[in-house]
């Protein structure tokens, strides 16, 4: 890895730095960040040595998604999503982002799964230099910074792939996704979720931010709450022995929806957990960050 360290004055917590106010060429400083990020291209197309990397501050209103921001900004996804510790699409409420004038990865202080991955690949980069941007709390953090790379395709598919919190961290999986002997009937079939043991009355949790569209009982899954998220995924939390919410309230990551119990075909208390994408079952251990 390089040895360069460089101190990039990055504008969020510093008075007079450079702040996008519109994403048009009205505003003075986006017109100045096109033509860093041209001036970027037109140097790597000659095979020259690109301009030093400026950071700029934007914030971004509820108009926006980062694939709109990206696009607008001529930058790919993974440059401004890497430099902020996003680990998924969705923007921060009312918060500034930092906004690169080139397109790289970056890797700032984090212990979610994607920024450890990202960070022991650009540990490995020759072309990788170290930069330093003022935290949260306005001291200076080291960050490492390869330009112009993006994401591999695994971890753009893990940055895309909506994730999911343990609905039920107190449990165990007592019964994993896959096909198996029904423990009531016998009959071979797909169980299409897990089932997470514990004791009658445990509280289940929504697994992500999202909107309760069914409540339902039915003889195989009993009491069950269906919640919808974005990207056409939605999540069951069956086998309840109590729903305390109601269809079409919105729910955030982690509120209370019930709690476990044995409705339905069940052979004790525990709760039946499934992920569909686009009404199909996936694999929730695929999605879910158990710990």
């Amino acid at each position: 890895m390089a040895g360069a360290v460089l101190l990039v004055t990055a504008p969020v917590p510093l008075a007079g730095q450079a702040r996008l106010s519109r994403l048009d060429r009205s505003d003075p400083v986006y017109t100045q960040h096109q033509r860093l990020v041209a001036a970027y291209h037109e140097a790597v197309a000659r095979g020259e040595t690109p301009p030093p990397l400026v950071l700029f501050v934007y914030r971004p209103d509820d108009r926006l998604d980062l694939f709109d921001l990206a696009a607008r900004l001529m930058l790919p996804y993974a440059a401004i999503a890497t430099l902020n510790g996003m680990t998924s699409p969705a923007l921060p409420d009312d918060t500034d982002l930092l906004i690169p004038s080139q397109p790289g990865l970056f890797a700032p202080p984090g212990d979610q799964g994607l920024q450890r991955r990202i960070a022991a690949r650009l540990a490995g980069v020759d072309s990788t230099t170290t930069i330093r941007i003022p935290g949260a709390d306005g001291t200076l953090e080291a960050v490492l910074f390869a330009s112009g790379l993006d994401f591999t395709p695994e971890e753009r598919d893990e940055f895309l792939r909506l994730r999911f919190s343990n609905p039920l961290p107190s449990a165990v999986v007592s019964s994993p996704f896959g096909h198996r002997a029904h423990p009531v009937t016998g009959v071979w079939s797909l169980h299409a979720g897990v089932d997470l043991a514990a004791d009658f009355g445990t509280p289940v949790a929504v697994a992500a931010d999202g909107v309760v569209s069914a409540i339902d009982r039915d003889p195989w899954l009993g009491l069950s709450i269906t919640v919808s998220h974005r990207g056409e995924y939605e999540t069951v939390y069956a086998h309840l022995q109590e729903a305390v919410v109601g269809v079409g309230q919105t729910v955030p990551d982690g509120a209370i929806l019930g709690f476990v119990g044995s409705t339905g075909m069940s052979t004790g208390a525990h709760l039946h957990f499934e992920i569909r994408y686009r009404g199909e079952a996936r694999n929730p251990e695929q999605y879910v960050r158990w710990q």
